[in-house]
């Protein structure tokens, strides 16, 4: 400004101080008044640059001066400081904060409190009436927010008193759109007479006011007070029926997850056992088909066994067949030799009892004088003749105790060979038994004729003697009283002889009686051996039958599987079987083996303790 003052000063001075001035020829003249004129609208372009007056993109002014109010927006004017005035408003969006709390809270149509902050969002709208409007209401306050604020805010507050007062506290909350799009409304015509323009309210804070601040004097905070405290105790009975509802659920869901996790996890233990199984099941049958593999095997092995031990017992019952014949056959040829030897002696006996007959005949007719004296002789023959008799029976008794200790024995002997033999081959053991019954019951029939030929021969031999005596005593008949008392003590003396040979036929007849019931013993037990045979056979067969239908784990090998067959077979074989087939025998046949039983029973004892 002071730069257009100074070129109007210089273009004034030039242009008249060269009219002043008379003795400026032409051209000086021309030059001090063009100077003068360029000064001068230098000095014009400086003082209208300085007064022209533009408005900006976001602000608007309005010139006052003598030709009224002039609204510019968007352009420029002229502004004489002493003629015009300006007012600027600013075109650019305010924010206006409007918080409401404590005792200043807003009052809900249900008669609460409630903290509010909102802001609105105003603006001047680029038209020359709002232009004109905000400033003729706001004057040079409508370019700073916080003086337009100062103006405005108590409209805004009441708009949103207004809006609160038709709503309760959770209805302005579940309708908080509804909310500020009614206070937008409520207020916007009231900030349109101020040329401002409403483009929204937003409500960024709703809150219950704290009951603290409330005040019991106050009927609204006294009312708000009392629906607080009903609305909450009516929720704290809510919430706590909603956690006990929820912690039952809760459980009761638990329980039901954890009945379905049992459920899954029974599902999953049902199939992982039908798993087991079916796997343990194709193991077992894998396995019983091994074993019986197995077993097929061993039975191959040990029926070549059975077969190779068969033909060994075969031979060896043959050899054994063979001694055992070669063996009857020289004792049937000793025993022929003893029957000969004992008939010679009987004889020779006999020859020597008719020689001494007749001679002491002879004597007693040649010499009567003597017969007293051979009375006596003849008593102490016929004493020594018993003492000899009485000697032979005690030998004869000695000889049959014998025989019968060796039938005895031949027939314990017999029976063991039998049972082992039975134990092994059954057939073959069949033909040895039957071949030894025929061999010891020729041995006992020879041997018992022999007894019966000699005892027959005795018999014949004492009948001689009797009728020798007989004669003898006749031809004595007439002797006198002495020789009759010597005979009579003679006659006595041979009645003791004649009953000591009757004893001796006795023991002879019982020591047969003997044989017959040691070959009787010996009958039952063969009888006793087939049946022990026919009844281990039928055990094999039911074994066999019952093994072959059942189904047996054994852990071991086929050594330990026989083994057990075993001893189960002898176990049986041994003791249960023989007990039961004795129980079962008829009640004869029981009474007649009595007495073998103490005989047979510590055979058998032997028996299965060398099996076992």
């Amino acid at each position: 400004m002071i730069a257009a003052f100074v070129f109007f000063v210089l273009g004034v001075a030039l242009i008249f101080g060269g009219l002043a001035i008379g003795t400026l020829n032409a051209l000086q003249l021309t030059g001090a008044i063009l100077g003068g004129v360029v000064s001068l609208g230098v000095s014009a372009i400086l003082i209208f640059l300085r007064l022209y007056v533009k408005t900006s993109a976001n602000k608007a002014f309005v010139r006052t001066g003598r030709s009224g109010a002039t609204p510019v927006l968007d352009a420029g004017t002229l502004v004489i400081p002493l003629i015009h005035n300006v007012v600027y408003i600013s075109l650019e969006t305010m924010k206006l904060d409007v918080e409401r709390t404590a005792e200043d809270a807003l009052i809900t149509k249900d008669n609460l409190r409630v903290d509010v902050r909102g802001e609105f969002y105003i603006k001047v709208d680029a038209n020359k009436d709002d232009i004109l409007a905000a400033a003729r209401s706001l004057g040079d306050r409508g370019t700073h927010p916080e003086q337009v604020a100062s103006i405005v805010f108590e409209k805004l507050v009441s708009a949103l008193r207004s809006v609160a007062a038709t709503m309760d506290l959770v209805e302005i909350h579940s309708r908080r759109e509804d909310f500020a799009k009614a206070v937008f409304e409520s207020v916007r015509e009231d900030l349109k007479h101020n040329g401002l323009t409403l483009e929204s309210v937003t409500i960024s804070r709703l809150d219950q006011t704290d009951p603290r601040t409330l005040s019991d004097d106050n009927i609204f905070d006294a009312q708000g007070k009392k629906k607080i405290t009903e609305i909450t105790q009516a929720a704290m009975v809510e919430r706590n029926r909603l956690t006990r509802d929820a912690e039952r659920e809760r459980i009761a869901k638990d329980v039901e997850t954890r009945q379905q996790i049992l459920a899954l996890e029974r599902q999953q233990a049902e199939a992982e056992a039908a798993q087991a199984t079916e796997v343990a099941n194709v193991r077992a049958a894998k396995q019983r088909e091994q074993r019986e593999f197995e077993l097929q095997q061993a039975r191959a092995v040990q029926e070549a066994e059975i077969l190779k031990e068969q033909a060994v017992e075969q031979a060896k019952a043959q050899q054994e067949q063979q001694v055992r014949a070669a063996q009857i056959e020289r004792d049937k040829q000793l025993i022929l030799r003893e029957q000969d030897r004992q008939q010679t002696d009987i004889t020779r006996q006999q020859e020597v009892e008719t020689a001494r007959i007749s001679q002491e005949q002879a004597i007693a007719v040649a010499d009567r004088q003597r017969e007293i004296s051979i009375a006596q002789k003849e008593t102490e023959q016929a004493t020594a003749e018993r003492a000899a008799l009485e000697a032979k029976a005690a030998r004869e008794r000695a000889n049959q105790e014998v025989i019968t200790v060796t039938a005895v024995s031949e027939a314990d002997r017999s029976a063991q060979t039998k049972l082992i033999a039975a134990k092994q081959v059954i057939e073959q053991e069949k033909i040895k038994l039957q071949t030894e019954a025929e061999v010891a019951a020729f041995a006992q029939v020879k041997q018992a004729e022999g007894e019966q030929e000699a005892a027959a021969r005795q018999a014949a031999a004492r009948l001689q003697l009797a009728e020798a005596d007989a004669k003898a005593r006749e031809r004595l008949a007439g002797a006198d009283q002495a020789q009759r008392v010597v005979e009579v003590n003679v006659e006595r003396e041979r009645v003791d002889v004649e009953r000591a040979r009757t004893e001796v036929e006795r023991q002879a007849l019982e020591n047969r009686q003997t044989f017959d019931r040691a070959a009787i013993e010996f009958e039952q037990a063969k009888l006793l051996i087939g049946a022990m045979r026919d009844v281990q056979v039928e055990m094999a067969k039911s074994v066999a039958q019952f093994m072959s239908k059942g189904r047996f784990q054994v852990f071991g090998d086929p050594t330990t599987m026989s083994s057990m067959m075993d001893q189960f077979t002898k176990g049986l074989s041994l003791g249960t079987l023989a007990e039961g087939f004795l129980d079962n025998m008829p009640e004869g046949l029981r009474d007649a083996l009595g007495d073998v039983g103490a005989t047979l029973q510590p055979l058998i004892a032997r028996l299965g303790g060398n099996g076992a």
